[in-house]
């Protein structure tokens, strides 16, 4: 995860990989393993996503700052079973960059891919008809595009991407338009994303009851900056902390991003601050199932992978 470091070539990986099948997973772009390099293959961490039935391990593969296949095959040789994407991430061919790579192997592997909602408030605090006909158009285009992008005829997950209006994602049309395409099979759970307001969105949706997955910032400093922007941004984490806890217990899945963008993490004066301690901060907290981790390189793969021994 250090810039200095993100030049690792693939012999080095297969080198210094703590389970040399990392390296090997790049077969994946054609070659085959032996039955005893198979029977060598990491085993990762699973558990179940809430109430899903989905299972996933505990840290998954970020895929938006990537577009290289060969990362996403040692990622998912690794053990690490679950791939975050979406719609907006690279105007859809990081999408398009999944679904080459996972085609073959897609039983093994969980989907999460994000849609967009837009709907603009009129000055009565309610939503035309037009623009709630436009804005289900528009979900609904969006994840025809993912499926065929992803080479897949279902997503496991679906979330709206970046909510940040509680009455816009438990919209009576918002919410049928995901029972309508989990019924059809198109979408295995339903969910969404949060960057701002995320405690009131978490309260709403914890009243409410009906997305099955959250995806929240969440990290050992509670706040982070932005790798492509440069915007800061925090959070209550003990109020934040509080609503995790409710849809946990709720059965929700809960999911962690920004994981990384405090920073490197100590736990204690004996060891050294690092992205690997960030993510076992997480881990320890027990208010997330898994997590969205960016990986951009083949070190950050080996290094996340030992967050989970």
């Amino acid at each position: 995860m250090k810039k200095d470091k993100g030049k690792m070539s693939r012999k080095e990986f297969l080198k210094t990989s703590s389970a040399a099948v990392l390296g090997l997973g790049i077969l994946g772009l054609g070659g085959k393993m032996s039955r005893a390099e198979e029977s060598s293959k990491t085993s990762a961490k699973m558990v179940k996503l809430g109430n899903t039935g989905i299972d996933v391990s505990v840290i998954g593969f970020g895929a938006s700052r990537t577009m290289e296949p060969s990362l996403v095959n040692a990622a998912l040789d690794a053990g690490f079973n679950f791939l975050d994407t979406g719609r907006s991430y690279s105007r859809g061919q990081n999408e398009v960059m999944v679904g080459e790579v996972v085609a073959a192997r897609r039983k093994d592997v969980v989907i999460q891919s994000k849609l967009r909602v837009s709907m603009q408030e009129q000055e009565n605090g309610s939503y035309s008809l037009e623009d709630v006909k436009k804005a289900i158009a528009g979900m609904t285009a969006s994840l025809e595009a993912s499926l065929k992008a992803l080479r897949t005829d279902y997503i496991d997950i679906m979330l709206i991407h970046g909510a940040s209006d509680p009455r816009v994602i438990h919209h009576e049309a918002v919410m049928g338009f995901f029972e309508k395409t989990k019924a059809q099979g198109k979408i295995r759970a339903h969910g969404f994303s949060t960057h701002t307001n995320q405690i009131e969105l978490m309260k709403a949706a914890n009243q409410k009851r009906f997305y099955e997955v959250i995806m929240v910032t969440y990290n050992h400093k509670g706040s982070y900056i932005h790798m492509n922007s440069g915007s800061y941004s925090e959070w209550d984490q003990p109020a934040l902390e509080i609503e995790m806890d409710k849809a946990k217990k709720r059965s929700a899945g809960m999911i962690a991003m920004k994981t990384c963008s405090a920073g490197p993490y100590a736990p204690d004066d004996t060891a050294g601050p690092s992205f690997e301690h960030a993510l076992r901060w997480i881990l320890a907290q027990d208010k997330v199932h898994t997590m969205a981790v960016a990986m951009g390189n083949f070190e950050q793969i080996e290094e996340n992978m030992k967050a989970m021994d």
